[in-house]
């Protein structure tokens, strides 16, 4: 579960930009109460926030910073934070270097990562694991500094220590994270296996983005449509159930799509070499054809696309998801967000505009399905400018943030709690008439529209 995210000097975050997952000790801890978890650590986290603000205050910039540091640690980035990427409403800050830092609780793990990133290089980095708040127990991991990396004392294993150091010295490059490089260095390591494994587990999607993942575990059955399904069938979108079509690759792709179908064929049988003999036959490729994604498997020799349609009430004929309508195809995508949140652990969902092509009465009830399940330690966090999710019985005050553009262009963020609306306020009518700022200033729009003579 995400702590505490701290960003500086990253699109519209200028100086250390603070978001955080923290209970009110005040105003806003009144209701609710299944929404507060409490890590091994002693810390109380909550379980979800939402982040209002007008266009352009930075909304959007938080999934992108937690995304980026996501990135720099599971995989490679060959630019960090180029010119572009940096706040550049002071040109001093084209100059300067940009932090990230992220405390977070997984699987028992409550861990404090650093980076500092100067002109794309790391320069500055640390790992630290917090055994106890209360009594201030914590002890560092690693830290990074230049090219100096020094390890703690839980590497208590010297000779291995000996070599990692060795290994980083001439192997380590500047744009590379010291943690990920040591997860895949060390043997066997308990604790980096988990944190870099928690970082995986964070999972941010955007108003136009598309679970290949999710596709590609129901194309190899690792996953049911069951609880999507629900979902689609309860929101009254006309569809009876969802039907996986297997269509042989000749007749799918025909004559003129020769070119494509061979190169399909050739990645995805470089997949299935790569894989163990006894995964060769679970191997599937998700590809993109047009708008919609398929998958192409191999059965009894033969190359066969599968493909995910609906099947509607009043009819019995199957339909693309490229013809539904795209609060349809919004749901299906947070369909599996919403399944893991309620019923996996330890996993993260940040959403970007939650109630993108969703009506309102539909978004409320499926946050309230999420709010009122208290058996998981999953969280989620989203941007949204829907003014009647601001409800008292679905998210605590304490859960409600919002952001504004300062004077010098850069976002800030603040909670509800901060503020001492009455017990019997109405949150939406309070937050659509100002109250809590995080609202567009709207010009004279009168002047859009010349008088004729």
């Amino acid at each position: 579960m995400l702590i505490r995210f701290v960003v500086s000097n990253f699109m519209s975050f200028k100086e250390e930009t603070e978001f955080n997952m923290l209970p009110s000790k005040g105003n806003g801890s009144r209701s609710l109460t299944h929404h507060i978890k409490k890590t091994n650590s002693g810390v109380e986290v909550l379980k979800t926030a939402a982040i209002y603000g007008a266009n352009a205050a930075g909304k959007s910039n938080l999934a992108k910073a937690i995304s980026f540091l996501k990135s720099i640690v599971t995989s490679d980035v060959e630019f960090l934070v180029p010119q572009r990427s940096r706040f550049r409403l002071d040109e001093n800050y084209l100059e300067k270097s940009s932090t990230f830092r992220i405390e977070y609780s997984y699987q028992g793990i409550h861990f404090d990562y650093a980076v500092e990133i100067h002109k794309g290089k790391i320069i500055e980095e640390w790992l630290y694991l917090i055994e106890s708040v209360d009594k201030s127990k914590e002890e560092l991991l690693f830290e990074r500094k230049d090219d100096k990396i020094t390890f703690g004392k839980y590497f208590n294993d010297k000779e291995e220590v000996k070599f990692v150091t060795k290994f980083l010295k001439k192997q380590l490059k500047d744009n590379e994270t010291v943690l990920n490089t040591c997860y895949l260095v060390f043997d066997n390591n308990n604790i980096l296996d988990k944190i870099v494994d928690a970082f995986s587990k964070i999972h941010i999607i955007y108003p136009s983005s598309y679970n290949t993942e999710y596709a590609k575990s129901i194309f190899l059955g690792e996953k049911k449509l069951e609880f999507a399904n629900k979902i689609l069938s309860e929101s009254a979108t006309g569809i009876e159930k969802i039907v996986i079509a297997k269509i042989p690759a000749n007749d799918f792709f025909g004559i003129d799509d020769e070119n494509f179908k061979n190169k399909i064929i050739d990645q995805f049988e470089n997949l299935r070499e790569k894989a163990k003999e006894e995964d060769k036959e679970k191997k599937a490729l998700v590809f993109q054809n047009g708008k919609d994604f398929f998958s192409l498997i191999k059965e009894d020799n033969k190359y066969l696309v599968l493909n995910i349609n609906t099947k509607h009430e009043k009819s019995n004929f199957p339909f693309d998801f490229s013809e539904e309508s795209d609060g349809t195809n919004r749901l299906f995508e947070l369909s599996p967000a919403l399944e893991e949140l309620i019923f996996e652990d330890d996993v993260t969902f940040v959403i970007d505009e939650l109630e993108r092509s969703i009506h309102p009465l539909l978004a409320k009830q499926l946050l309230k399905l999420y709010s009122e399940s208290s058996k998981t330690n999953s969280q989620l966090i989203f941007t949204t400018h829907e003014s009647h999710l601001l409800d008292d019985e679905l998210l605590r005050r304490d859960e409600i943030w919002f952001t504004e553009k300062k004077a010098d262009g850069s976002t800030e963020f603040y909670p509800l709690s901060n503020f001492n609306p009455r017990g019997d306020k109405v949150l939406e009518r309070g937050y659509l008439q100002g109250r809590y700022g995080g609202i567009p200033f709207l010009g004279d729009f009168s002047k859009l529209v010349k008088e004729e003579f």
